[in-house]
């Protein structure tokens, strides 16, 4: 797969902290925005910590009011609460289930 340049603009002393954490860890900026942009480009999404607050706490509420519903239909017993990614599947499977 071809590859491209990514340009961008970083304070200085961010970058130099950050290099510093990467070298300890065995990473390289470019290792570290080569898996940025994957996992953007496989989930569609971004990642949680760069996620407006509006759209974190609007996925907070749709997961608990699924827990509740779920809880009180009685699908979930004694299992543990559903992260947002449980939710995203199960919303989708219900999709799939009904244009089916």
């Amino acid at each position: 797969m071809p590859m491209v340049l990514v340009n961008g603009k970083v304070d200085a002393e961010v970058k130099r902290q950050a290099d510093a954490v990467l070298a300890s860890q065995g990473k390289t900026a470019s290792e570290v925005i080569r898996s940025l942009f994957q996992s953007i480009a496989s989930t569609c999404q971004l990642p949680d910590f760069m996620r407006d607050e509006d759209a974190q706490a609007e996925q907070r509420q749709r997961t608990q009011r699924l827990n509740l519903m779920m809880s009180v239909a009685g699908i979930i017993q004694s299992s543990p609460p559903l992260t947002d990614d449980d939710v995203d599947s199960l919303l989708w499977e219900e999709t799939v289930r009904r244009h089916a």
